[in-house]
């Protein structure tokens, strides 16, 4: 009996280490994809081209991710081309990586080469930031007035990034 149960205690700290809590776990983001379009499917890329659909969570810094709907409105299957998106990174502040902080903006811009334009509705709020959920607001269509703080036309300053200085933050994004 009492081999049992030490066993039993054995195999429990051992599942505590293998799967450690939040608190544990070191920097983590939960980027959280809503496709209420109806056609096509939510995605998001990050530096480095790796693609992710619907919600995922991983580990560590999440550097210049961008999110659309692939497949439908003649938006590219890489970068978002031709569609509006949602830029993101999602770093703690106390990460080294050379990012202050979590920030997010939409992108509508018109320049070298990289085209997005105004297709589908869009709306994100970041998870965990004070307030939370804090958002800027949907963005509606193409002028900076239905779109919060969107980066339009060639200015590349003429947006506004949106950011939050809190660990682990996540995203959720919803188009339509």
């Amino acid at each position: 009996m009492f081999a049992n149960i030490i066993a039993v205690a054995a195999f429990g700290a051992l599942a505590a280490i293998a799967s450690p809590t939040p608190e544990k776990r070191g920097e983590y983001h939960t980027v959280t994809l809503i496709n209420n379009c109806g056609v096509g499917t939510a995605a998001f890329e990050v530096a480095g081209g790796k693609m992710y659909y619907g919600t995922t969570t991983l580990d560590g810094p999440v550097e210049g991710g961008l999110a659309w709907i692939t497949g439908a409105y003649g938006c590219g299957d890489a970068n978002g081309l031709n569609c509006g998106d949602v830029e993101f990174t999602l770093v703690n502040p106390t990460s080294s990586n050379g990012y202050a902080q979590t920030a997010a903006d939409y992108s509508l811009q018109q320049n070298s080469g990289q085209t997005h334009s105004y297709k589908y509705p869009m709306d994100f709020r970041f998870d965990g930031c004070n307030p939370t959920p804090y958002t800027p607001g949907e963005c509606t269509g193409p002028t900076q007035s239905d779109c919060p703080g969107a980066f339009v036309g060639t200015d590349a300053t003429d947006g506004t990034v949106f950011q939050c200085s809190n660990d682990n933050v996540g995203i959720t994004i919803t188009f339509c």
